[in-house]
């Protein structure tokens, strides 16, 4: 069913995770039934068994860079919203959900020096910063029936045109979740203020995300979120640094 061998191994991909959606311990062939409709509603979250080892991390993180929690939660709305409009199964949607909380967890070994930094990262600062991808997927490896987000985690600062980071892949070669947690996690970060900018405009953040789609962002998903946006589809979260929902509160 493949064209080439990229889309072989994304096709596998996909059956794979859904096997471990499902409870792992199986055998799938992908089909497009695998991809567009629900699975069987034999589908278990790992989330809710490592709530409090979660909350534990973001509240480590949050004690360095204050914005860090807030700004998960935000996410998990935004992306978990846009999953829902792109398509996506309700399988699927909790995934990106679960994943955004956990997006920035690898921040925990990220100086404080460079995560609450005024102005413009060094090239070696960047390198730094860059490393909390890798770092927060090394922490999720440790929570087996967590590792169905991983794919999501790592792609999320990937971008479109090839250039992010860290495997540098392009278009629809980087997972739709990660591309979808990538257009998320810069609009709450666009719309909230940071140690080292304003917070932008709605508008502006709109604009930001139309100048990125088909560089930064994949096109089709930035025209789904647009519309979101400006029909009012789509409440603004405000950030709150320091705030922190306890697990039997958030996703």
């Amino acid at each position: 069913m493949a064209a080439s061998a990229k889309e072989l191994f994304k096709n596998a991909d996909t059956a794979v995770y859904t096997v471990k959606r499902s409870g792992k311990n199986a055998v799938m062939m992908y089909s497009v039934d695998n991809y567009h409709h629900d699975p069987q509603p034999s589908y278990k979250s790992g989330y809710s068994e490592h709530a409090n080892t979660i909350f534990a991390l973001t509240a480590a993180v949050d004690s360095k860079d204050h914005y860090t929690a807030q700004h998960s939660q935000n996410v998990a709305y935004y992306a978990s919203e846009l999953a829902k409009a792109a398509g996506m199964d309700s399988n699927l949607v909790e995934i990106v959900k679960e994943a955004s909380m956990l997006h920035d967890i690898g921040k925990i070994s990220v100086r404080e020096d460079i995560l609450n930094k005024p102005g413009k990262l060094t090239p070696d600062e960047y390198d730094v910063m860059k490393s909390h991808v890798e770092n927060a997927v090394n922490i999720i490896r440790y929570l087996p029936s967590l590792d169905y987000v991983i794919p999501t985690v790592l792609s999320h600062h990937e971008r479109y045109d090839g250039t992010g980071y860290p495997r540098q892949l392009a278009g629809e070669a980087i997972p739709i979740m990660g591309r979808i947690l990538a257009i998320a996690d810069a609009y709450d970060a666009i719309t909230s203020a940071r140690s080292y900018k304003d917070a932008f405009s709605t508008v502006d953040a709109v604009n930001i995300l139309k100048a990125e789609s088909g560089k930064q962002f994949d096109p089709h998903l930035v025209e789904i979120f647009v519309d979101l946006v400006e029909s009012n589809r789509l409440e603004v979260k405000s950030q709150r640094p320091g705030t922190i929902v306890p697990p039997d509160e958030g996703v």
